[in-house]
C-alpha cells in the first residue's frame, strides 16, 4: 500500500508542468533629454472603431551624445471619448531635424508593447510624456513650444511618477490629464473624493493636476467622471460631456 502511495505520488509529481519564471522588465525610470530629432514618423490609422495617431523619431541626447528611440503612447479610447493624448496643432518642420525636448519614461509605455513594424531593438529606448520643439532650433535658445501631451496617467515607478506629475502640475490644458480612477498614484483632493463616492459606477476621470502638502506632493482635482451604464453605454456623470474631446470615427 505504501509502495503504492509512493508510485502514485511520483506520477503526479511527473505530471506538474512547472513554468519557469519570466523576469520582469525593469520598471520605468523618468528621462529629460534634448537633442536634434531625426528619422521622424508620423502615422493615422483607423483602429477598430476610432482614428489614432502615433509618431516616433530619433534622439540624440546633447548632454549625453547617446541616441535614444521616441515612442509616443497612441490615444485611449473611453466609449465615445478620447482621452489622451492631445497634439496641440504645432507642425514643425521634422525633415530639419529640429532640435526637441522630451520628457518622458524608459521603455515602451505600450498595451502590447510594440510599435507597428518597428523591431524596438535601439540600445536606449523612452516614451515621451511631453514633446517640445525649439522654434529658434539653435543651441541654449529653448524657446520650446509643445508639439504632444501624452495625458493618460496610471503609475509608472516610485521614481517616475512625482517626475511625470511635477510637469504637469497647476497648469491647464494641454496640461489636464485622463486616467482609471483606481490606478493613479497621487491621491484625489476631498472635494473629488467626494465626487467619487457620489458617483460609484464612474470608472474614468478628466483632471487636473494641483501641488498640495501631503506625502505625495501632488493631488488629483476631477473635471469629469465617466463609466458605463446599465447597457453598458459611456455616461458622464459628473461634468459637462460637451467639453470632453470626441472621438474621431467616420472613417
Amino acid at each position: 500500500m505504501m509502495l503504492s502511495r509512493i508510485v502514485a505520488a511520483m506520477m503526479l509529481a511527473a505530471l506538474v508542468i512547472v513554468t519557469p519564471t519570466r523576469a520582469q522588465p525593469p520598471a520605468p525610470k523618468p528621462v529629460e533629454l534634448v537633442g536634434k530629432a531625426s528619422e521622424f514618423y508620423f502615422t493615422k490609422n483607423y483602429n477598430s472603431y476610432y482614428w489614432r495617431e502615433d509618431f516616433t523619431f530619433l534622439l540624440k541626447d546633447e548632454t549625453t551624445g547617446k541616441s535614444w528611440r521616441i515612442l509616443s503612447r497612441e490615444p485611449t479610447p473611453a466609449y465615445d471619448w478620447r482621452m489622451g493624448t492631445t497634439f496641440t496643432g504645432l507642425k514643425p518642420d521634422w525633415k530639419k531635424d529640429p532640435r526637441v525636448k522630451i520628457v518622458g519614461v524608459t521603455g515602451v509605455d505600450r498595451l502590447p508593447a510594440t510599435f507597428y513594424d518597428f523591431k524596438l531593438n535601439d540600445p536606449n529606448i523612452a516614451t515621451a510624456h511631453l514633446v517640445w520643439v525649439d522654434g529658434a532650433n539653435e543651441p541654449k535658445k529653448n524657446d520650446w513650444k509643445l508639439y504632444n501631451s501624452n495625458n493618460w496617467f496610471h503609475k509608472w515607478s516610485i521614481e517616475a511618477d512625482p517626475f511625470i506629475y511635477r510637469h504637469y502640475a497647476d497648469k491647464t490644458a494641454p496640461y489636464d490629464i485622463y486616467g482609471f480612477i483606481n490606478g493613479q498614484a497621487a491621491p484625489f483632493s476631498k472635494q473629488s473624493q467626494l465626487l467619487i463616492e457620489t458617483h460609484k459606477k464612474a470608472r474614468m476621470f478628466h483632471g487636473v493636476i494641483r501641488t498640495t502638502r501631503n506625502a505625495f506632493s501632488f493631488e488629483i482635482e476631477v473635471l469629469h467622471l465617466v463609466g458605463p451604464d446599465k447597457g453598458g453605454n459611456g455616461v458622464v456623470f459628473f461634468g459637462d460631456p460637451k467639453t470632453l474631446i470626441e472621438l474621431e470615427k467616420k472613417k
